[in-house]
């Protein structure tokens, strides 16, 4: 009975390796791009990108805040109310 039970434990955890190892490979499906490699190279390129990064967040920024700007213009117009009761008044 012992050793049955024993056999059991053994099956079940070898199973649950094989499932694991399966589980955890790698799917061939899935296209990963290039990874960023460490900026252990040109110094020039780091600097042409560390430049071109900062001018993508501030473009970000200034995109945000027109947006910002814009939905702010949109709110103020649809609360006003013209002579004639109407709800907005698109002038």
């Amino acid at each position: 009975m012992k050793l049955r039970s024993l056999l059991f434990v053994a099956a079940g955890i070898a199973v649950g390796y094989k499932i694991a190892t399966t589980m955890h490979e790698d799917d061939p499906n899935i296209v990963r791009g290039p990874q960023r490699e460490p900026a252990a190279g040109n110094p020039t390129l780091r600097l042409v990108s560390g430049g071109a990064q900062r001018i993508a967040d501030q473009a970000s920024v200034l995109s945000l805040d027109a947006i910002r700007r814009a939905r702010g213009a949109i709110r103020s117009l649809l609360a006003e109310y013209d002579e004639y009761g109407n709800d907005a008044s698109w002038n």
